[in-house]
């Protein structure tokens, strides 16, 4: 028996243990946006179970059923059903970061989130991308966050909650089997074993697919022929406790154990020898263009391009540029990378700890902890170029040392204290918490092989440890104004003060360990409020206007890749400033019907203001190591920007038989301070990176007529369409060559449920139906290796599903 077969049948085990058969699903009370009863959606972004039609800021979330019906399994899936949420790739597959209304995280910056993603109320600290899974809901919260819950955060929040324990026997088993032999299976099983008091859920979930990029490098005789391999697996225990009416433990526990290996970027543009700043004038980074091509000769004498192709079998003998040409013929799903990387690979686990006690100390008042620990590990090597040039290499092959090994692990403890007061017209929230990381940070890198005209690269190494220490206070109070004769009015009024810490070490196998001129170790400090404060009327129970605005913060830091000098950027070292961001936010929410159709009408308009916007850049840097120059990343602060919008979500249900609906993000975001200086040199940002203009998606759901007695048969088709975006915040000075086409991807579900009175359900599904080649990020080295490549999307993927409730 081979090894997902194995753990298939494992996941089945799970799932029949203490399960009733014939017993029909029951509905989890505790499973926020779950609840579809006539139009109401219930969420807890404000910390408590409420309508999402009543909730006066721009939110967006799915229950049970949505999450299955619109095939959101991971991070990647909630750019088309989230209006003004991009998810962007930089290396590969499994290095994601979210972008809400133009707050992100630039890779290697070592910043803290834009936009948090927690589980269970606490924050996420996986190093992979994810398989969502037993999900209880999913919800997207947009706008600077910090006077509520969590971390404070500049661009908003995702929370994912897993589904909580029920008080029935019950469960589930489901597996799916599509293109690229792909294999996914789930097991769910929730077992009472103390009416009422003690409560167990299980779920498990095994993922594989083979890669769908294949490497043409040397006619496919190579070590890695296909890439973004997924072979993960994961389980989970939840245990709800419930010892008297007013006390609630409910503990999470969950391992996940990722392999496989990431895609590639793919040679996207390069700077050819003679080119020019746009800005400036002065001339580009070409090193990649100029040293990979017969211009080699020009440097090393006539006869050296030859003696380099000879020594590289499958090098392609036009050149850097040729690369980029021939890469527009392969496509995103085809790369040509040298075998001198090594073997590509992704090898991942994840530990996650939540316990949440909530105690009703009187009516109307709850006390609750959180607390949460989690531990992860990833070590990948990948290739940052997607050529058939060892460029540069995440290894140092004297050392034998492949790949970037990343570990972190992080605790946090927050206390609530939330309730009603003054007759049920005051809620408040008041909050502390605490937050505690430490990770460990191995990058070897490796340059310019280009024997045997020259002698053998020097490989080096960034190695280092990082500590994070939050501490808050906050509070949040909303006053129903009602009782004071105006009807339907509430005033929201929020505070929250952090203070952070950041320690950096350089650890002894770093390159930037005891070198002159430098410290070994480095700390940052900021404190700063956050702030909310919000006006919201509702007329009649169909509709509500509001008013908001916000402020927040993210702390600054040290970059362990950079110069350990007590400087910012400016100044040649490794420290960045605090960001910070502030924002309004005017919004109509309504439902009810149109011509006795059932529909809603969400609007949402935005305009944020932010100062030194945290951004990473690439220059080439001399540590003084005696290794030479090296190209780095820096964490650098962009003076200023403004992102201003407005996101639409709509739908109607025109028959009982037919859902139409879609949503619409527009995103202006642009610097309007624009220079920085890095190491003494100016840089110039524009555009803006990892934000399209326009986003949006429109879909029909349709209740096939069959008979009650055949179950109940519902096909859904959806268009999610993007206009393009940049890689690069560069791409108008020294990384020309990074836009992004826009694009439109269709996907379709077909599902038959109580398949003849049954438990027994079937689908059918495709996404990216019509195999549209895309691209979703990149990593732009055009300021010092002088090239550029891009993260290719999915390929047409497409499978069955059989699923059995007990």
């Amino acid at each position: 028996m081979n090894r997902p077969q194995f753990r298939l049948l494992l996941l089945s085990g799970i799932a029949m243990i203490s399960v009733q058969p014939g017993r029909a699903q029951a509905q989890d009370p505790n499973t926020a946006a779950a609840v579809r009863g006539s139009d109401e959606i219930l969420v807890t972004a404000r910390r408590k179970e409420e309508d999402i039609q009543s909730v006066p800021v721009a939110i967006v979330a799915f229950g049970q059923e949505a999450i299955a019906n619109r095939m959101i399994r991971s991070e990647s899936d909630l750019q088309r059903v989230v209006p003004g949420l991009t998810i962007r790739e930089t290396e590969g597959s499994n290095q994601i970061a979210y972008s809400i209304r133009g707050q992100t995280i630039d890779a290697f910056t070592g910043s803290a989130l834009a936009v948090v993603p927690y589980i269970n109320e606490v924050q996420a600290n996986g190093n992979a991308a994810s398989n969502f899974y037993d999900l209880g809901s999913i919800q997207a919260l947009k706008g600077p966050q910090g006077t509520l819950f969590g971390r404070n955060s500049t661009g908003g929040a995702v929370l994912a909650t897993t589904a909580r324990p029920v008080n029935d026997n019950l469960g589930s088993v489901s597996l799916s089997y599509g293109n690229y032999n792909y294999l996914d299976a789930k097991a769910m099983a929730n077992i009472v074993l103390v009416d009422d008091q003690v409560l167990l859920r299980l779920a498990g979930n095994y993922t594989f697919r083979d890669g769908y990029q294949r490497n043409v490098f040397n006619d496919g005789h190579n070590l890695n022929p296909r890439l973004g391999k997924t072979d993960r697996g994961s389980g989970r225990i939840s245990l709800l406790l419930k010892p008297t009416e007013n006390i609630t433990n409910t503990t999470v526990v969950e391992y996940t154990r990722t392999g496989g290996n990431s895609t590639s970027v793919v040679p996207w543009s390069v700077n050819l020898p003679g080119s020019t700043d746009a800005v400036t004038g002065l001339p580009l980074a070409t090193s990649a263009a100029f040293l990979y091509s017969p211009l080699l000769d020009l440097v090393a004498g006539p006869g050296a391009w030859n003696a380099y192709l000879a020594a590289h079998p499958g090098a392609n003998p036009g050149g850097y540029a040729a690369v980029v040409a021939r890469q527009k013929q392969l496509g995103p799903w085809a790369v040509d990378v040298t075998d001198q990387h090594g073997k590509m690979f992704f090898h991942g686990t994840n530990h996650y700890l939540v316990n949440t006690t909530a105690i009703d100390v009187a009516d109307h008042m709850t006390v609750k902890n959180i607390f949460g620990w989690t531990r992860s590990r990833s070590h990948y090597n990948i290739s940052e170029q997607g050529a058939p040039y060892f460029v540069q290499c995440t290894c140092n092959p004297a050392d034998n040392d492949y790949g970037n090994l990343e570990k972190t692990e992080a605790f946090s403890d927050e206390l609530q204290l939330q309730g009603k007061a003054l007759n049920g017209n005051l809620d408040y929230i008041f909050g502390a918490f605490y937050y505690h990381s430490k990770s460990l940070t191995h990058w070897p890198q490796t340059y310019f092989d280009l024997t045997p005209v020259f002698p053998p690269s020097v490989g080096f190494a960034a190695s280092f440890q990082t500590k994070d220490e939050s501490k808050a206070l906050y509070s949040q109070i909303t006053y129903d104004l009602g009782g004071a004769g105006l009807t339907g009015l509430s005033l929201t009024g929020g505070f929250r003060y952090t203070w952070e810490k950041i320690i950096l070490n350089q650890l002894p196998d770093s390159n930037g360990f005891n070198v002159p001129g430098t410290v070994n170790s480095l700390t940052q400090k900021g404190n700063k409020p956050s702030w909310t404060v919000g006006l919201d009327y509702k007329p009649n129970s169909n509709l509500l206007l509001y008013a908001v605005t916000r402020g927040s913060w993210r702390s600054g830091g040290v970059n362990g890749v950079a110069p350990m000098r007590p400087f910012t950027a400016s100044g040649g070292g490794a420290l960045f400033n605090p960001e910070t961001a502030k924002d309004v936010e005017l919004g109509i929410k309504w439902h009810g019907d149109v011509v006795g159709s059932r529909a809603h009408f969400n609007v949402a308009a935005y305009k944020e203001w932010v100062k030194n916007v945290q951004r990473a850049e690439f220059p080439i840097v001399d540590f003084g190591d005696g290794n030479g120059p090296h190209s780095i990343a820096v964490t650098i602060n962009v003076p200023e920007a403004q992102i201003k919008g407005f996101e639409v979500d709509a739908g109607i249900q025109p028959a009982n038989w037919i859902e139409l609906g879609g949503n619409l993000a527009l995103t202006d975001a642009k610097y309007t301070k624009n220079r920085a200086s890095i190491f003494g040199n100016l840089f110039v940002f524009n555009p803006y990176a990892d934000t399209p203009k326009w986003a949006g998606t429109v879909y029909g759901v349709i209740h096939l007529p069959v008979p009650d007695a055949a179950g109940e048969l519902k096909l859904r088709g959806e268009v999610y369409a993007q206009t393009g975006q940049y890689f690069s915040n560069n791409d108008g000075s020294i990384t020309p060559g990074t836009r992004l086409p826009g694009y439109a991807l269709v996907n379709m579900r077909l599902d038959w449920t109580k398949i003849a009175g049954s438990g027994i359900s079937a689908g059918v599904f495709a996404t990216n139906l019509t195999n549209k080649a895309y691209y979703v990020g990149g990593l732009s080295q055009g300021a010092s290796l002088g090239e550029s490549a891009a993260a290719p999307g999915r390929p047409r993927m497409y499978g069955i599903e059989l699923k059995a409730d007990f």
